[in-house]
Order: structure tokens, then C-alpha cells, then sequence
């Protein structure tokens, strides 16, 4: 049990300190950047408190925020997805997704990614609509969405796999 506390603490503070200090100051085509603190909310465990995910989210967001100097849009972006991380997780891996050792295992390659894309997309569009704050400015919207989701995936793929690895 403490040990596995231990790891989500290392991963919330893993994942703002890269953000802060490497990801927000690289900007692809001078615009977009990969939102790498995602990797939070994607690693944490199925089998841990809804509760503690939605507050420690919170808590990354406003961190975030206050770190980068957005108008909240970090806070109700991971606030939203890990809400709704339950239903991606069920949708994801199925009826099967309630266990485990079903989601863990190796031969659900395809159902990993389709579960992080899912949560990339739903918090790119939250915090993007959020930072815009006007159905007016939708195609900034979604090509904001798109291509940092694409780059967000790119990233945290790349990453998992290394933290499989270990």
C-alpha cells in the first residue's frame, strides 16, 4: 500500500516537473506542444479510488496552472477526464474491463491505445474549449484538439512503453 502511494506521488510530481521545465517550452511549428502530465491520469491504477483520482487531478491541474499561468483550463481539463475515466476504461476493454489482470495483460495492444487516445481527445478538447471560451473560435478549436492530441499520443505511447520496459 505505501509503495503504491509512493508511485503515484512520483508520477504526479514526474509529470509537472516535466511539463513545466521540458514540454511547455517546446513548442512544435511554434504553436502546439504534447500535454506529457497525462501520463498521470493514463497510469493510474483501475483498482485504486475514483475519489483520490478526481481530487489528485484537481490538484495536477491547479498546479498546472498556476505554474503556466492558464486561466484554469489545466484544472477543468483533468478534472473532466478523470470523471469520466471510469466510462473510457469500460468502453476501452469492454465487459471484461472491470478486472484487473484483463486490462494488464499483453495481448491488448489495441485496446491501450484506443483507451489513451480517448483520454488525450476528451481532455485536449476540454482544455482547449476552455482556453478559447467561445463556440466561435471552433476550428481553432479542433485543429488545436487534433494536433496536440496527435502529438500527446505520440509522446505518452512512447513513454509508456519505456515505463513497461522497466
Amino acid at each position: 500500500m505505501l509503495n503504491d502511494n509512493f508511485e503515484l506521488i512520483k508520477y504526479f510530481f514526474i509529470a509537472i516537473i516535466f511539463q513545466v521545465i521540458f514540454f511547455e517550452s517546446w513548442r512544435f511549428l511554434g504553436y502546439f506542444n504534447p500535454f506529457f502530465y497525462l501520463i498521470y491520469i493514463v497510469l493510474y491504477r483501475f483498482d485504486r479510488s475514483q475519489i483520490k483520482l478526481i481530487i489528485s487531478s484537481f490538484f495536477l491541474g491547479l498546479i498546472l496552472d498556476l505554474l503556466t499561468g492558464s486561466p484554469g483550463s489545466h484544472t477543468v481539463a483533468c478534472t473532466v477526464t478523470s470523471y469520466l475515466r471510469p466510462l473510457l476504461v469500460n468502453f476501452s476493454f469492454g465487459v471484461s474491463g472491470n478486472t484487473i489482470s484483463s486490462i494488464l495483460s499483453k495481448n491488448k495492444n489495441e485496446n491501450r491505445f484506443l483507451f489513451t487516445g480517448l483520454i488525450i481527445l476528451i481532455h485536449h478538447f476540454t482544455y482547449f474549449l476552455t482556453s478559447y471560451f467561445s463556440l466561435l473560435a471552433y476550428l481553432n478549436i479542433l485543429k488545436s484538439t487534433f494536433i496536440n492530441s496527435f502529438l500527446s499520443f505520440i509522446v505518452l505511447t512512447i513513454s509508456i512503453g519505456f515505463i513497461n520496459k522497466k
